[in-house]
C-alpha cells in the first residue's frame, strides 16, 4: 500500500443534527487528508466505525473538497457529516465571519453550504440540495403493513405510500398519530424484502403529531436494506419528504421551515431542519441542515 507523507492527522467525531452530546447521528471528520490513498481512507473509516467518516482532501478559501466513507464503502454524499464538518470549520477554521458561505466539492457534485455562527449556540449549517423527484411505485401495502407490524388500514389513511428519489430512494408512510409511529417494531428482514422489491433504500414512517409542540413532524427512518435498521437523523430523507408533505397538503402552500424530530426511539434524539422556497405549488429551492457538537477530538496516526 502506498505510504502517505503524513503520519498524524487531526480527527474529530461529531454528534450531528443535535445540539446535545450523544444525540443525533455520529459522523467522523479527518482533516488534512489530501495525501491519503483511497484504500487508506477506507481502512480508517472502518477503524473509526462511525456511520460515515468524511475526509477533507483540500481547502482553498471557502471551497472545501471532501470524500465520504461508510465502514464498508465510499458514498457520494453525506448530509450529517457535512453538518459536522462545517460546524467544525465555523468554530475552529480560519474564517472570522459569523456567517459564511462555502462550496463543498463532493463526489456527488458541488454543494452550496451556509453557516450561521452568530451566537454562542452550535452553528446552524444548511446545505442546498437538488429538489427530489417523485417516482412511480406499486407497493404491496399488505406486505408493507405486515413488515411494520401494523394493520393494513393504518397505512395510507390520508395520503398514499409514495417513493421519492433524492440520491437515495425513500418510501414514505404516513400515520395519523405519534403513538403509532413510536410503537413501530418492524420485522427488519421483512422490511428489507419490501425495500428490495420496491428499489428503495429507506422506509420513512412519520406523523404530523409531535412530541415537541414547536416541531413540524415526527419521523422514523428504517434502512435495513443498506445495513442499518434505523438511523437517528437523516437529512436527505427529510429533504425528500418535504415534497410529499407539500403535495398532500400536510403543510401550507408557501415558503417555510420544517422541523423534523427523529431518533428518540433509539436513544439519540435529533432535529433536522428543512427550508423550502415554494412557487406555483412546487419546491424551487431546498435546504437541509441543523446543528452538531463535537464529542471526541484527537490525532489519527497513519
Amino acid at each position: 500500500m502506498p505510504r502517505s507523507d503524513q503520519n498524524e492527522l487531526p480527527l474529530v467525531i461529531y454528534d450531528c443534527f443535535t445540539d446535545k452530546r450523544f444525540g443525533g447521528n455520529v459522523g467522523g471528520v479527518v482533516l488534512n487528508a489530501g495525501a491519503l490513498e483511497t484504500e487508506q481512507m477506507q481502512k480508517i473509516a472502518r477503524e473509526i466505525n462511525a456511520a460515515v467518516t468524511g475526509f477533507v482532501t483540500n481547502q482553498n478559501g471557502n471551497e472545501v473538497s471532501v470524500r465520504f466513507f461508510m465502514p464498508g464503502a465510499e458514498i457520494a454524499m453525506c448530509g450529517h457529516v457535512t453538518v459536522g464538518l462545517f460546524s467544525h470549520l465555523a468554530k475552529e477554521g480560519p474564517s472570522n465571519s459569523a456567517i459564511s458561505n462555502y462550496v463543498m466539492k463532493a463526489p456527488a457534485g458541488d454543494v452550496q453550504v451556509s453557516v450561521d455562527a452568530s451566537d454562542n449556540s452550535p452553528p446552524n449549517v444548511m446545505m442546498q440540495l437538488s429538489v427530489p423527484t417523485q417516482i412511480p411505485c406499486s407497493v404491496d401495502v399488505a406486505a408493507l403493513a405486515a413488515a411494520l407490524g401494523v394493520p393494513e388500514r393504518d397505512i395510507g389513511s390520508r395520503a398514499a405510500v409514495e417513493v421519492a428519489d433524492a440520491g437515495l430512494k425513500h418510501l414514505f408512510v404516513h400515520f395519523e398519530t405519534l403513538a403509532e409511529v413510536e410503537a413501530l417494531a418492524p420485522d427488519f428482514q421483512a422490511l428489507t424484502d419490501v425495500s428490495n422489491e420496491n428499489g428503495v433504500q429507506t422506509i420513512a414512517c412519520f406523523s404530523m403529531e409531535t412530541a415537541e409542540a414547536s416541531n413540524t413532524l415526527h419521523i422514523r427512518d428504517f434502512c435495513p436494506a443498506v445495513g442499518v435498521d434505523e438511523v437517528p437523523a437523516s437529512g436527505t430523507t427529510n429533504g425528500a419528504l418535504a415534497g410529499y408533505l407539500l403535495r398532500h397538503a400536510f403543510i401550507p402552500n408557501k415558503s417555510q421551515r420544517i422541523l423534523a424530530e427523529q431518533g428518540a426511539e433509539i436513544g439519540r434524539p435529533s432535529l433536522v431542519r428543512c427550508e423550502i422556497d415554494v412557487q406555483d405549488r412546487q419546491i424551487k429551492t431546498l435546504r437541509v441542515g441543523g446543528q452538531a457538537v463535537a464529542s471526541i477530538k484527537g490525532i489519527l496516526t497513519v
